[in-house]
């Protein structure tokens, strides 16, 4: 029997040599394409290899550009490779057990260029494969005779929902699974890393070995069928009451249940619409035969709409209704050939509705096997939370798919919309990830991509991988605060020390836009902060083109955040210059924003606007204290006329009020996401309705606070070597909490007796902390113990 195993290999030498040195195994090996092939065109190729195996392990370490599947006797081990840039170009490693014989090693590898999704960067097309030991002849590209043929292919061709940005132009099949012509022997685009001693750099990709496991790679035959008819539906008619009555959904339900299959007769045109009853990610799967002259065509979306879509963002209302409601998705063509064959797409889609239409010419067709591939990052709930709240199950169960629907080979703001992974939403999605599961290795990734990213003068792009570049001075900021909260919640290691010079670099591209008093003025690039009705695009007032007080206390808690990470990291000078810049910028945010009248920080130099924006980063940050805190923290519970945190930025308001001891108000503030879920959403809205998207992780930060704020558990000291446990259960009788921690688990259990809690606390071996209540601190030893809590 075959098994694979992935390996991760640590970098053997300093990055900085990479390109200059040999540095992996895998650079003895060359990058190889097909020799008829332009550097500049869309492709696909499949190379191939037969070997054979003497019974000793086989491990190859394997890449390509823009991307490969994997295949050994026919079956897929692997996709691949990991997202990155050219600089930092992932490579997976996998040991293979074979029996002896002969095997055929083959990878379909591709290039999209335009049609492919914008997250995707590309230097060339290439192929790289090297093989350890006994097999490094027989098998490492530029060594080994391998093959090479062009295969079927795809071309762009209409199909992409309005307001759709991002994850790849729609495409139409134009070429069979098989080879579309004769094999030829790969040329060598790039050699092998040859050794320069002279310090000089190969261009083009330099390796680095992936980090990530595997993605999801399984079938899926979930949801219903909910209409159906005869005809292609058209996006300027509603699905009507005859639709979702259809005779017709029977036989569909049945392939689509992997229970049977359909035949659609010469000369017809039908449709199903599926509900999948949940939200996933994935690639269509589809066994057909026959049908030559015919096509299907696979459309995903995240729901229908009242009226035919546009741009225009609309209130969808409840998701899960057809009657009356008008469809618009992201839509890939099938030409049928007559052959028997399985049909899907180079890259996967998105959503919770399929509509599939069949049409056709002189040959019927016959449908086997309909359903989903679904892929996304192996992440699952470790941790548990319940209190006596009828509806958090449903709350916590849409801001887990949330997540684990945008995490894939990074995080990303939205799989069906963009598939980009921006610094705001990543910093939330990480904080969830670390109360979700002890597996930090996305989180690494992510972070580090950001850090690659830095080439605009330094500071950090607002999204990244993407072909097209995107600045944003405000989440530059917070990539500061994505370091800080893994120093604390996983720790400071050599990989976080090599992230600081970055850092430093990043707030040292701040300084030309500090004002004699110490503020940020005119900033470059997109200062967005919310998404708030009242401001364009995002962007608090005062922040494009002049002085504005949100954005400048967003830059005294990242001066904060830095300065406690040098700390951490034994620069005590460097952490002290940090916090002269924090206390006067702070310092001129009182001066030139406070409001004595209104006992607010105005969001803007005339003291016209106010937010929760600015009271919640005021409070977190220390910049008022004392008389002018406690006013502030009463006109953020009471002012009436604050503009509102939408979902994304509620993260911060509710992080104020956990630290003013106000975390019992989250409940109330959670009504956005009972909203959604009476909504039948399957994941977290964008933003309140109307929402541009269904499914946004940075809304998935309930789940955060659940833990971290209303049960109370948050590292006190970097490596969460130190537990601070600050319970804050509100209205609720019963809370119950355990969270991964990296030494085990942290769990919370409050009941209340009339009087005040009965808690139960556990701590990971090895690890101590204080319970923090009503004022009082008492100190938590490893393992478990029981604690009278009283009211008042």
């Amino acid at each position: 029997m075959t098994t694979v195993t992935k390996l991760f290999l640590p970098p053997r030498h300093y990055p900085g040599n990479t390109g200059i040195y040999v540095q992996q195994l895998i650079d003895e090996a060359s990058w190889v394409w097909h020799p008829g092939c332009g550097r500049d065109e869309r492709v696909f190729l499949r190379f191939r290899r037969t070997f054979t195996a003497a019974g000793e392990p086989l491990v190859v370490h394997v890449s390509a550009d823009e991307r490969y599947e994997l295949f050994l006797d026919g079956q897929r081990m692997s996709r691949g490779p990991d997202r990155g840039d050219i600089e930092h170009w992932a490579y997976a490693s996998y040991r293979i057990e074979l029996a002896p014989g002969e095997h055929t090693l083959e990878a379909l590898a591709w290039t999209l260029l335009d049609g492919a999704p914008v997250a995707q960067l590309s230097w060339r097309g290439g192929f790289i494969l090297k093989a350890d030991g006994a097999y490094h002849a027989a098998l490492t590209t530029g060594i080994a005779p391998w093959e090479v043929a062009r295969a079927g292919g795809w071309k762009r061709c209409d199909g992409i929902a309005p307001g759709v940005f991002g994850v790849g132009a729609a495409l139409e099949w134009s070429g069979g699974a098989e080879p579309a012509g004769p094999a030829v022997a790969p040329v060598v685009v790039q050699g092998p890393v040859d050794n320069n001693w002279y310090g000089v750099g190969a261009a083009g990709w330099k390796l680095f070995p992936s980090i990530l496991p595997e993605r999801l790679d399984r079938l899926v035959h979930p949801g219903r069928a909910v209409a159906a008819g005869n005809g292609l539906p058209d996006a300027r008619h509603p699905f009507g009451e005859a639709d979702l009555r259809s005779p017709q959904l029977a036989e569909w339900q049945r392939v689509f249940s992997g229970a049977g299959e359909l035949v659609i007769p010469a000369g017809q045109q039908r449709f199903v619409l599926i509900d999948l009853e949940d939200y996933y990610t994935g690639f269509p799967h589809l066994e057909v035969a026959g049908g030559q002259g015919g096509r299907i065509t696979w459309s995903w979306a995240e729901c229908l709409f009242h009226e035919p879509a546009g741009t225009e963002r609309k209130p969808k209302g409840n998701r899960g209704a057809v009657a009356g409601k008008y469809w618009a998705g992201n839509t890939d063509q099938f030409p049928l050939d007559g052959a028997t064959r399985t049909m899907t797409t180079p890259w996967w889609r998105a959503g919770r509705f399929l509509l599939l239409t069949v049409t056709t010419a002189a040959e019927p067709v016959t449908l086997r096997r309909l359903g989903v591939a679904e892929e996304r990052y192996p992440l699952e709930m470790e941790g548990r939370f319940t209190a006596d709240d009828p509806q958090l199950p449903a709350i916590q169960d849409i801001c887990v798919r949330g997540m684990q629907m945008c995490a894939h080979e990074t995080y990303m703001d939205c799989p069906f919309y963009e598939q980009l992974m921006y610094v705001g939403d990543t910093r939330l999605e990480m904080l969830v990830n670390h109360v979700m599961s002890g597996d930090d290795r996305l989180v690494r990734r992510c972070v580090e991509l950001f850090d690659f990213s830095r080439v605009n003068k330094g500071m950090v792009n607002e999204r990244y991988p993407s072909s097209v570049v995107q600045h944003s001075p405000t989440f530059s900021l917070i990539w500061t605060l994505m370091l800080h909260d893994f120093a604390y919640w996983r720790g400071v290691d050599d990989w976080l020390r090599a992230r600081l010079p970055g850092l430093r670099a990043m707030l040292e591209q701040f300084q030309p836009y500090r004002t004699a008093d110490g503020l940020l003025e005119k900033l470059p690039g997109w200062p967005f902060m919310d998404w708030v009705r009242a401001w364009p695009v995002g962007n608090p007032p005062g922040a494009v083109g002049g002085l504005s007080c949100v954005v400048n206390l967003l830059y005294v808690m990242a001066l904060q955040k830095a300065a406690e990470l040098e700390e951490m990291m034994g620069e005590p000078l460097l952490a002290r210059r940090h916090r002269q810049n924090a206390r006067l910028a702070a310092k001129a945010v009182v001066a030139r924003f406070w409001q004595a009248d209104r006992g607010l920080l105005a969001d803007d130099v005339a003291g016209t606007e106010f937010s929760e924006h600015a009271q919640a980063l005021a409070l977190l940050t220390g910049t008022v204290t004392g008389a002018k805190a406690k006013r502030v923290l009463n006109g953020l519970l009471t002012a009436a006329d604050l503009r509102r945190t939408t979902s994304y930025f509620s993260f911060y308001l509710f992080e104020a009020l956990c630290q003013n001891g106000r975390a019992d108000l989250i409940q109330a503030r959670l009504e956005m996401w009972r909203e959604m879920v009476r909504l039948d959403c399957k994941t977290p809205l964008e933003e309140p309705e109307p929402s541009r998207s269904d499914c946004h992780a940075w809304s998935s930060q309930p789940l955060f606070h659940l833990y971290a704020s209303l049960a109370g558990i948050r590292p006190a000291s970097p490596g969460f070597k130190t537990v601070r446990i600050a319970p804050q259960p509100g209205s609720w009788k019963q809370l119950h909490a355990v969270m991964p921690h990296p030494a085990g688990e942290v769990r919370v259990d409050l009941e209340w007796t009339g009087s005040g809690y009965a808690a139960v606390v556990g701590l990971p071996p090895g690890i101590t902390g204080v319970l923090a209540w009503r004022g009082h601190e008492q100190p938590l030893a490893a393992g478990e113990q029981r604690l009278c809590l009283p009211a008042g």
